[in-house]
């Protein structure tokens, strides 16, 4: 980001590792996107807790490090570096702190002039506030009660990885329940088409039925018609007997009124 060391600066004989390196450090290089070789090299050249005072001017003056670094093994304060660089330390290095208002943290204390001491703890401060998402004050409380600047961190960052574990955990319990959610959806499709199966084949056996009743009818009508047409000969037969039992009775009549007509005529 603010332009790499020169490879002869980066012999140190770790390969490129992180060994040798605190967290602390990798925070400041995670913080303002270097590789940790680089931090590597700057810590070996003035005391760690002046790295992040490196990157924050290099940041702000757009120079890198290394140049910045140099100044300060020429042996130029803080503050002097800050002026070299254009920058004005009386509004550069100011921290918004509401509970602690006396120096160096106050607004009031811009306008003098700060000790290295100060500076190195006011950039700090701000990185640490700024990177791990707490306030200033909180830096500040911890600081007073003797807490290193890489402990800081360290509770910081472990509580970080610890909430980053939670949401992963929280993420792929989402994720399966997403999953188990999308297998009760295909479970329930299937159900709904066979149910939608099992409707479409009930239809069909209810209009199979209609047709069987209607053919049923059909063939009961039939049978009606062909049993009225097989009745209506043995009504011809029935009234042929009939007519015949009457004709005979009427020539037996007949026959025996003549009989009757010979007897007395004899």
């Amino acid at each position: 980001m603010y332009g790499s060391l020169n490879a002869s600066n980066f012999d140190i004989g770790i390969s490129g590792s992180d060994r040798g390196i605190n967290g602390f450090s990798l925070s400041i290089g995670d913080y303002y996107r270097v590789p940790a070789q680089e931090i590597i090299v700057i810590e070996r050249s003035i005391p760690y807790e002046e790295t992040s005072v490196v990157y924050f001017l290099a940041q702000h003056s757009h120079k890198t490090p290394h140049y910045i670094m140099n100044l300060r093994l020429r042996g130029m304060s803080w503050w002097d570096i800050s002026l070299h660089l254009g920058l004005n330390p009386r509004t550069l290095y100011i921290i918004d702190s509401r509970r602690h208002l006396g120096p160096p943290y106050g607004k009031a204390y811009g306008y003098q002039r700060l000790n290295d001491s100060d500076i190195i703890e006011l950039v700090n401060i701000r990185f640490l506030s700024s990177y791990h998402g707490i306030s200033v004050d909180d830096v500040i409380d911890r600081r007073s009660r003797g807490q290193q600047y890489m402990h800081i961190d360290d509770e910081y960052r472990m509580k970080k990885y610890n909430h980053q574990i939670q949401q992963r955990v929280h993420d792929r319990e989402n994720q399966q329940l997403q999953i188990q959610q999308r297998v009760n959806d295909r479970q329930n499709q299937q159900l709904q088409m066979q149910q939608r199966v099992n409707d479409r084949q009930n239809q069909q056996l209810q209009m199979q039925q209609r047709v069987n009743d209607r053919q049923n009818q059909q063939t009961q009508i039939q049978q009606r018609v062909e049993n009225r047409g097989n009745k209506q000969p043995q009504i011809q037969q029935t009234k042929n007997r009939e007519e015949q039992n009457k004709n005979q009775k009427s020539r037996d009549n007949k026959q025996d009124r003549g009989n009757k007509n010979r007897d007395d005529n004899r």
